[in-house]
């Protein structure tokens, strides 16, 4: 009975531990929403607007809305779309030179911009991991 006891002890912590995540990395991110997120919403480019930021695992996501396109005219316009997608895979590494997140990028972090419609649908999302951000 006592080595049943043991093995469901250990068991739930183990997975209690797993649930604890990166104790640094969720300290910068925390710290690096709270500069941030003082600065939104703001004007991002051409028309768009950076709302909100927030924790998704890993990442702090950046959300940017389109006030004026909905994802119908997206449908409608795929190669408008792209284009800017392809835009934005190259324009993220910006990021890379925000003080900010400079502690989030050292504990493993990355960052992401999600671009929606005016309603919150999901036009697309680019990413940014911390090793893209790290010299070499």
């Amino acid at each position: 009975m006592r080595s049943v006891l043991f093995a469901v002890t250990v068991a739930c912590c183990g997975v209690l531990l797993t649930g604890c995540g990166n104790g640094k990395l969720t300290e910068a991110q925390h710290s690096a929403l709270a500069t941030l997120g003082k600065q939104l919403p703001k004007p991002y480019r051409d028309g768009l607007i950076t709302d909100s930021a927030h924790r998704h695992g890993d990442d702090i996501v950046f959300v940017v809305r389109f006030p004026g396109a909905t994802v119908a005219m997206a449908k409608a316009k795929p190669e408008v779309f792209e284009a800017l997608r392809r835009d934005e895979d190259e324009s993220i590494t910006e990021l890379c030179m925000e003080p900010a997140l400079a502690p989030v990028y050292a504990a493993g972090g990355g960052v992401r911009r999600r671009f929606v419609d005016a309603n919150g649908a999901v036009f697309f999302e680019v990413e940014l991991k911390a090793k893209h951000c790290t010299p070499h």
